[in-house]
């Protein structure tokens, strides 16, 4: 197997994600084609004591796409870049998948022009994975893709979001969720009221609506649905709440003394806590319903994050993804088991 990482895009320097991609390779058993500025790229193997061969190779690229830029018409008119590259690598099968902590727009848009939607499925969806207490994760998609979507457009986002939960994470019957501003079925606007009926009537197991606060901590479904606009904000809404709930226990244990003894006794339990609320390190989110393997991995993503994004990456072409969603979106055999 061979994973493309595109290594100019995050907001860390090369060395960091090539460390990532070196690590990868190695846990992993894949070829590494890195894809970026080739002289940068070649200095962080040598620092890694790593060198150009079968198992690592690189992609040059004169171009950058920055994270300000717009989507659409960066896509456009960097060909050189080493997004850009790694997709139409990607289109033309030199790679197996193609992973990314860059602009997101961008590589939606680079997907959708150069790869290509999967015949049946109208938008594309991000499907990013939430850690929750009790160490099972959530899939949620879309989590930005598509601000406006259709009543439509979210059916296909669940029959995608249960082939992925089926295929790579090994739920055999996953039940989906309407995320709303509350349970009851009349809550809501037109578009989700549209959605409701339309997944009620579905060939899935449908659970109703599900709100926000329930997914951390009660997990009440597999899969939760939405569109692009709400997907993102609520996925940032926990980044910022994860990310502040670990700075209040960090500056109250080290008010004094007794804090300070307190957290270590506590350690253990504080690390178990990191380690199941780390949503940046259970992986990068998926885009699922486009020609190839896609994943996108968080902009801010270190060494860790990008090998956790390659491992996404690496067990969607082993499941053979793709190939079962391109049958059907929903994966379902001839039976409709």
């Amino acid at each position: 197997m061979r994973i493309l990482l595109d290594v100019m895009g995050g907001d860390l320097p090369p060395y960091e994600l090539v460390k990532g991609g070196v690590s990868a390779g190695h846990n992993l058993d894949v070829d590494i084609l890195f894809s970026g500025e080739q002289n940068a790229i070649r200095s962080a193997l040598l620092k890694l004591h790593e060198h150009e061969g079968d198992r690592f190779s690189i992609l040059p690229s004169s171009q950058t796409i920055a994270m300000t830029e717009p989507p659409v018409q960066a896509v456009r008119k960097k060909k050189d870049s080493s997004l850009v590259n790694g997709l139409v690598a990607l289109k033309e099968h030199s790679v197996d998948a193609f992973v990314s902590p860059g602009n997101t727009g961008a590589v939606v848009a680079g997907a959708v022009f150069i790869v290509g939607r999967m015949a049946g499925i109208p938008r594309p969806g991000i499907a990013a994975m939430i850690p929750t207490v009790s160490g099972r994760e959530i899939v949620v998609i879309d989590v930005g893709a598509n601000v406006d979507c259709a009543p439509e457009h979210l059916l296909h986002f669940a029959l995608m979001g249960a082939t992925y939960a089926r295929q790579v994470i090994g739920t055999a019957q996953p039940k989906i969720g309407l995320l709303n501003i509350g349970t009851e079925r009349a809550k809501g606007n037109k578009v989700v009221h549209r959605v409701f009926d339309l997944l009620n009537n579905g060939p899935l197991p449908f659970a109703g609506n599900v709100e926000g606060h329930h997914l951390l901590t009660e997990r009440p479904v597999d899969v939760v649905v939405c569109d692009g606009f709400i997907g993102n904000v609520f996925l940032k809404t926990l980044e910022g709440g994860i990310s502040a709930v670990s700075n209040i226990i960090r500056n109250g244990v080290n008010k004094n003394l007794r804090g300070k003894l307190g957290a270590l006794m506590l350690q253990p339990v504080f690390s178990e806590l990191r380690k199941k609320l780390a949503y940046n390190r259970s992986g990068g989110a998926p885009l699922l319903g486009v020609n190839g393997s896609i994943v996108i991995a968080h902009g801010r993503s270190d060494a860790m994050a990008i090998e956790s994004a390659i491992d996404v990456a690496h067990r969607a072409v082993k499941s053979h993804l793709n190939e079962i969603m391109a049958k059907g979106m929903s994966g379902w055999d001839e039976n409709g088991s």
